[in-house]
């Protein structure tokens, strides 16, 4: 599911896909299950993908139960062909007019709270994914620890355990529907994620911060990336933000460069990030949060 793959952040998108683990951003849920605690308010994303590709995520946060709840949703709807479908990833996915019309929806509840000084976490997740007239359903789980360190967040995250989806291929469009068919298995993105973020750091008249992370894929591809933000407030409670990001990739069609902006006025937050898939298939990424 390239729903799984793609940034639920705008932030954690301007920085190569990768969260910063000191944000109270409720969007941090699909990161790093461990932190739920910490996060609080409402984030809400849209990315457009091209002409074909479209994602919209929904997040939020508060306390209880001694710790912390966080609940959030993921749609991605886009056109393909299926070789793609089955045989690719976002690393190298292209957004083209395709037969295949896709629709893939995750429903994901976490909680957290602090055990023996250790930030730990669940988030399980319901998944559907449909394309064309047949669809498939299934579910998993992230499981995350997380230690504050000095100025530094280190987090290790299991993301995605659970059972494969599967999808079913019509051979013949004008036979009988139960006939001429091929079943594609289709696993979902599991991943080993360790990511330090760095605390927030004065230079001068601004402010920074420095996030990074390793990402171990299904398929034992490691994963690095990286990013930072300049902020500067000019006057009290009025933040403007710039964001850059460096990721590895497998293919060429994608950059590996992310780019951000954002501003803060009060407890209102915009956001906007931008990465380069080619000429037909740019990710442009908006975002709002209250917090």
């Amino acid at each position: 599911m390239l729903v799984l793959e793609a940034p639920a952040s705008i932030e954690s998108a301007a920085y190569g896909n990768t969260p910063y683990f000191f944000s109270n951003e409720a969007a941090l849920l699909f990161y790093s299950p461990a932190l739920i605690e910490q996060l609080s308010g409402v984030a809400a994303g849209f990315q457009r993908y091209g002409t074909e590709g479209t994602l919209t995520t929904l997040s939020g946060a508060g306390t209880g139960l001694g710790g912390g709840f966080a609940a959030g949703f993921q749609y991605m709807s886009y056109d393909t062909p299926l070789s793609f479908l089955t045989e690719r990833d976002l690393q190298s996915f292209t957004f083209t007019q395709g037969e295949h019309g896709v629709t893939e929806f995750v429903g994901s509840i976490g909680y957290a709270r602090t055990v023996l000084g250790v930030h730990t976490g669940v988030a399980l997740k319901y998944m559907q994914q449909i394309v064309d007239s047949t669809q498939d359903q299934t579910w998993a789980a992230d499981f995350g620890l997380a230690k504050e360190v000095g100025r530094t967040m280190i987090s290790l995250t299991a993301k995605n355990l659970g059972s494969d989806l599967k999808i079913v291929e019509h051979l013949c469009a004008t036979c009988d529907p139960t006939e001429l068919l091929v079943t594609h298995d289709l696993e979902l993105p599991t991943q080993i994620v360790a990511g330090v973020s760095v605390e927030q750091f004065e230079v001068g008249e601004f402010d920074m911060i420095l996030t990074s992370q390793v990402m171990r894929r299904r398929d034992g591809e490691l994963i690095p990336a990286g990013g930072v933000e300049v902020s500067y407030w000019p006057v009290q409670g009025y933040t403007f933000r710039i964001r850059a990001g460096l990721q590895r990739v497998t293919e060429e069609d994608r950059s590996p460069f992310t780019v951000g902006a954002g501003f803060t006025g009060d407890n209102i937050t915009i956001e906007y990030a931008f990465q380069s898939f080619d000429e037909r298939g740019s990710a442009h990424r908006f975002g709002l949060r209250w917090h």
